[in-house]
């Protein structure tokens, strides 16, 4: 057997201690950037226009199945080329806030041009979801989190209009 992977977000004000967001989605098959704050509505029905930021996607991994240890974690933009005026900020690990257009400062790698993984920002797994303290760089805990892989695409007015590259965020992880 192996460990089962998803993808999760959460969106809404932040709430708890350690905060987290007011609604959460696992099983996310994508991580569309927009002018709304879900993780289910088009990005078609909600565009960013040049000049604006997409809302911050609050992301993170989730791990359960049969595994012995979740461990060595690299995140990064792996595929895709950001487009003229086109920037895709980026963090592992910070704080949960109420997502937001505005250019989040916490949001220090500037991830615009893809990577290998190996360079990739590492990433840390623990237990009880993205916001809990304590996350190392490996976890027997099952389910086991990634700690929270935050990003948000940011504009100048020169972005051009329509559709961006598709852009590939990858999670690298080991199990035994």
């Amino acid at each position: 057997m192996a460990a089962t992977f998803q993808w999760g977000e959460d969106n809404g004000t932040q709430t708890g201690s350690p905060t987290k967001g007011t609604t959460r989605t696992l099983d996310r098959a994508e991580q569309n950037w927009k002018n709304i704050d879900d993780s289910t509505t088009a990005y078609s029905s909600s565009p960013i226009t040049a000049g604006n930021n997409s809302y911050e996607k609050w992301t993170f991994g989730k791990f359960t199945g049969t595994y012995n240890q979740i461990l060595t974690g690299k995140w990064a933009h792996t595929a895709g080329t950001m487009g003229t005026g086109l920037t895709i900020k980026g963090v592992v690990g910070t704080a949960y806030t109420t997502p937001s257009t505005t250019a989040n400062a916490n949001l220090t790698t500037d991830m615009t041009s893809a990577i290998a993984i190996g360079s990739g920002a590492a990433v840390q797994f623990g237990a009880t979801g993205p916001e809990a303290t304590g996350k190392a760089a490996s976890t027997t805990a099952n389910p086991a989190y990634t700690e929270w892989l935050t990003h948000q695409l940011q504009t100048t007015g020169s972005a051009n209009p329509g559709e961006t590259d598709t852009a590939t965020m990858t999670l690298q992880y080991l199990e035994n």
